[in-house]
């Protein structure tokens, strides 16, 4: 592929856009926009697209479905699945964070994603029911006590094992949960250290059961008060009865025949055991001990109502497993769903995780590229996990914070909410890009187009570079092809140079008069400041050598000395609204610009024009175009001189009226230094300007000194700035400022 030709219209903010993008020798293309102009608009549509979510594309401010149509320079459409977007602002947003427990590629962490959320809701779902009936809040992680040695990881195999034992024969009991399995283990502990005295009441119970006509043990089988309770709930609506149903007992002469006649048959068969002398006797040795602890209330009342329990609790473990045997019985359909979909993934899951272990080698050496190359306050480390549903070993991602005391393991979710800041947080999702890159690498022979939006915003300049290295090495690779987009400028000039990416192949944006981006091949790259004074003899270039001949002669000559000091005084009478400015002619500043820099074409016209008003002339020439660059910033230039000198005479002339003369003078004279600032704590002093002036002055002071001063000669930020802004400050200069 050696050209891509984009047309986009109606997309998130883009109108319209025709582009061919140039591959031609080279894998990258660069492009700058200013802020607001395309950029993230361009970014996310080309996501949707590579995600097949065409269908997503609109102009949401004017509700109008976009379109895009993306094809090489055979004509034939790029394939979806060969664009990835990333703009390191987060992570991917198709996969929830922190899901995963596992290190893998996008792919496989998806496949795994997928498993484990329905597995999830599936769980969700039965152990919902289970906590409604057993009154727990917190019945999963009880599960996970009594079967799993309190570890998560092993939750899905106990359970397999657990339902694998299931009859469909249990009861399912309807005591309070945590009335018998208590978290604090009171309720063993006691039963261990009453052991005796609960197997004599049981025995004693066991014994006077014989004689009832209700209760009974046979066979190792026992109908007691538990089971008598739930007969009584199963006939409760009477509907048994009430169709000529009987039950009969076993001595063949007891009939019930109604809800009354069982009820009383039960409270009298218990009242005859429970006032027997010697249970009677046995249970209060027990009550006694158990009353003397509140906690143990609710199991005192569970086996005072249900002694035939007594003999089960004995065997306490083993009956904690029945209980939740009765529970997978009582809820067996949602049991039975969550099992079989569990047998039915650990196959791919196995292969997951086969896979995943099979990546290690590639994991390892991106996290050696980041620690090494990025910095950052952690340190990333691989370290084996159990996974979470098949408990097996796997490979997962391990942080070490750096703190006083040492490093510290923490979790990546506290990294991204509490403690990494918005630049080092991009460097940690940077990893992630940088695993997701790996990943295409092993993807066959599949070429990929890779797209940059911004990837180094908001980092410090080490970590620029980083992202430079990283950007260096993908170049190197035949299998990508780079867009790489940036509203910095400074970061624009350093990939261009770094990556020798062709002239051809970098552009800059802009939108023309009918709101049509557009791209130009870039400019100021290479010596800005050469032209500048190449163009000299146009009046915006002619303007913005002013400040920058200026910055030289403070530089490099000693100020304080004929001509030096003339000249930077006349220079500075150009920025500023000096006594002198007034007298200053555009012939006099051609003058001085010759004699300090080796310049051949200056402007010939209007050469005895005062420069205050030749300035303003050509602020009014550049607002009147039709068109106006985002980029270039000699008008910039002519801009923020034009303002910041129509600022000042609007503040001197309200200060000549409200002051004395002899004092304003003073005043005026003795300002050698900022003066637009001075002018400013003046007249918000003595002229008590309204809200929106104020406003507006303030505004002018803080926008317009690196324009005008060239920012010490670092000028990306100038081609940052908006012209647009500083078009409209000035239009609005001249409307309010009168």
């Amino acid at each position: 592929m050696n050209k891509i030709n984009l047309k986009l219209e109606h997309c998130f903010g883009i109108t319209k856009l025709s582009q061919n993008l140039a591959f031609e020798g080279e894998n990258t293309v660069l492009i700058y926009a200013p802020n607001g102009l395309m950029k993230t608009s361009l970014a996310k549509t080309l996501q949707l697209y590579g995600q097949g979510k065409t269908d997503k594309i609109k102009d949401v401010v004017a509700d109008v479905s976009g379109s895009i149509e993306i094809k090489d320079e055979h004509d034939n459409a790029i394939l979806p699945a060969s664009i990835y977007v990333s703009n390191c602002e987060e992570p991917d947003s198709e996969t929830p964070k922190n899901i995963t427990s596992f290190l893998a590629d996008s792919s496989l962490k998806q496949q795994y994603d997928d498993i484990l959320k329905t597995l999830s809701e599936k769980q969700k779902a039965l152990f919902k029911d289970i906590s409604d009936h057993a009154r727990s809040t917190d019945i999963i992680l009880e599960f996970v006590r009594t079967f799993c040695e309190s570890k998560l990881s092993l939750f899905y195999s106990k359970f397999e094992e657990v339902m694998a034992e299931v009859s469909g024969d249990e009861i399912c009991y309807d005591f309070k949960y945590n009335s018998i399995f208590d978290k604090s283990g009171k309720v063993k502990a006691f039963i261990d250290a009453n052991h005796d005295a609960l197997k004599d009441y049981s025995d004693k119970y066991q014994a006077i059961l014989q004689s009832s006509k209700l209760f009974k043990q046979h066979n190792g089988k026992t109908f007691g008060t538990y089971q008598a309770s739930e007969l009584s709930k199963s006939v409760a609506d009477n509907a048994f009865f009430e169709v000529s149903h009987k039950i009969i007992l076993g001595d063949g002469k007891t009939t019930i025949d109604s809800v009354t006649s069982l009820a009383n048959l039960i409270s009298n068969e218990l009242s005859g055991i429970l006032n027997d002398v010697a249970v009677k006797k046995s249970f209060e040795k027990i009550d006694k001990k158990a009353s003397a602890n509140d906690s143990l209330r609710l199991f005192k009342e569970i086996i005072e109502n249900h002694p035939d329990l007594v003999d089960k609790l004995l065997d306490y473990d083993n009956f904690h497993k029945e209980v939740w045997k009765g529970y997978f019985t009582k809820f067996k359909d949602k049991a039975d769903d969550l099992f079989e979909a569990y047998q039915e993934a650990k196959p791919t899951l196995d292969s997951v995780l086969r896979q995943a272990a099979n990546q290690r080698a590639v994991w390892e050496k991106t996290i050696r590229i980041f620690n090494r190359r990025f910095s950052v306050p952690f340190e990333v480390r691989i370290k084996n996990q159990t996974d979470l549903l098949l408990n097996a070993e796997a490979a997962a991602l391990s942080f070490e914070y750096k703190t006083q005391t040492g490093p510290k393991e923490v979790e990546s979710k506290v990294l991204e909410e509490v403690v990494l800041s918005k630049g080092e947080l991009r460097a940690f999702y940077t990893l992630q890009l940088l695993f997701a890159i790996e990943k295409m690498k092993l993807d066959g022979e599949q070429e990929h187009i890779l797209v940059f939006d911004d990837v180094s915003d908001s980092f410090d300049y080490k970590n620029k570079y980083a992202i430079v290295e990283c950007l260096y090495d993908l170049k190197e690779d035949p299998k990508f092809k780079m867009i790489i987009l940036t509203h910095n400028f400074d970061f624009y000039r350093t990939v261009s140079s770094r990556l020798r990416v062709k002239r051809n192949s970098t552009y800059m944006a802009y939108k023309d008069a009918n709101d049509e981006i557009k791209f130009h091949q870039a400019e100021y790259l290479k010596e800005p400041f050469k032209l500048i004074k190449s163009n000299a003899h146009t009046p915006e270039f002619f303007i913005a050598l002013i400040p920058l001949v200026r910055n030289l002669i403070e530089y490099t000559k000693d100020t304080t000395k004929d001509p030096y000091k003339s000249n930077y005084l006349k220079l500075t009478s150009c920025l500023h609204v000096k006594t002198e400015t007034k007298s200053l002619t555009v012939k006099d500043i051609k003058q001085i610009l010759s004699n300090n820099i080796d310049v051949l074409n200056l402007p010939t016209a209007n050469s005895d024009f005062n420069i205050k008003k030749y300035i303003y002339s050509v602020a009014e020439s550049i607002c009147n175009k039709p068109e106006l660059d985002e980029i270039h910033i000699e008008n910039k230039i002519v801009f923020a001189v034009g303002i910041r000198l129509k600022a000042e005479d609007y503040m001197i002339y309200k200060l000549e009226q409200a002051m004395p003369a002899e004092e304003f003078n003073n005043f005026y004279s003795n300002i050698k230094s900022n003066q637009t600032s001075a002018l400013i704590k003046k007249f918000e002093e003595l002229c008590a300007p309204t809200n929106d002036i104020q406003l507006l002055i303030k505004e002018i002071n803080l926008i317009t000194p690196e324009n005008i001063h060239l920012n010490s000669f670092m000028f990306e930020p100038l081609i940052d700035m908006s012209v647009w802004r500083l078009k409209k400050l000035y239009q609005d200069i001249k409307t309010q400022l009168e």
